[in-house]
């Protein structure tokens, strides 16, 4: 396990997440954000495989351990931004609205209320995680010669 590797692409996520919870956005702009907030699992995971070398098994490994840090920052920033009323002023905001938006009927978001605020951020974290597992994969090198 290649500490530096995992480092580096932690790094990617966590600026990442940091500037999304931070960088006031207007509001056309919001929703966009959001969406590229979603995939910072795939930069993070892609720098961790390419730093670790190795084959593709690498990639994977340190693209995941990339992915569960970063994810579980995203998961705790937006978990925090969905129980405290106006937290979010840019990326964070537009993945609140997504959520609130998706179409779950108000009696079951009403009923789950504090559940919902839980199980949302940790399956964001987790889409993160399988990001950067698979951005890792893909990264790791193999060494093939040309017939």
């Amino acid at each position: 396990m290649h500490v530096e590797a995992v480092g580096a692409g932690v790094l990617v996520e966590l600026l990442a997440v940091a500037v999304g919870a931070t960088l006031p956005l207007p509001p056309e702009l919001r929703i966009t954000a959001a969406l590229a907030l979603l995939t910072v699992g795939l930069a993070g995971g892609y720098v961790a495989g390419r730093v670790a070398g190795g084959n593709w098994r690498d990639g994977i490994r340190h693209g995941l351990f990339a992915g569960v840090i970063g994810g579980g920052a995203l998961a705790l920033v937006l978990g925090y931004t969905m129980v405290t009323p106006g937290s979010e002023v840019g990326a964070l905001w537009g993945l609140n609205y997504l959520i609130a938006t998706s179409g779950l009927p108000s009696e079951f978001a009403a009923m789950y209320d504090q559940q919902l605020a839980i199980l949302v951020p940790a399956v964001v974290g987790l889409l993160l995680a399988i990001e950067g597992a698979l951005a890792g994969g893909a990264a790791g090198s193999v060494s093939v010669e040309p017939l």
